[in-house]
């Protein structure tokens, strides 16, 4: 998969996130996960959608081993070989089509905090475009 993004026209990376940008200006993404027991790379490819200032991770559409990538230190150099991620403020994913958990920011990592403007901000942007942030959930 890691040597199919090379041929792509415009893909950013985002932490072990891959970004897609298509010609009709939709986007994708694909996320590695190395398997515990075997340490060999699987990979998910789904929808993605920019609300705003919040990059969103939607429904998987496709699945599979990566064959060319066998440890995370090669996965993070062939990523960092694209342009990093800097259309939006925020990342999310989206569970069941409106449903969102994991706000974290893009240039850090990190959760954006329950409480902070920022998080309210991002709550009001995704509450408009119809996606549920829960206001219960505390990230630390």
């Amino acid at each position: 998969m890691i040597e199919t993004l090379h041929d792509k026209q415009t893909t950013y990376y985002l932490q072990n996130y891959a970004i897609l940008k298509n010609e009709d200006n939709t986007y994708e993404y694909v996320c590695w996960d190395p398997d515990r027991k075997t340490g060999d790379f699987s990979w998910i490819r789904g929808n993605a959608a920019v609300l705003e200032d919040i990059l969103c991770f939607g429904s998987i559409i496709s699945d599979g081993k990566e064959e060319t990538v066998e440890t995370r230190l090669e996965l993070d150099y062939e990523l960092q070989k694209f342009p990093k991620w800097d259309k939006t403020k925020f990342f999310c994913v989206v569970l069941g089509g409106s449903q969102a958990s994991l706000l974290k920011f893009c240039d850090t990592g990190d959760f954006a905090k329950k409480g902070t403007e920022e998080y309210k901000t991002a709550q009001e942007t995704l509450k408009k475009h119809k996606v549920n942030l829960p206001s219960d959930v505390e990230y630390v």
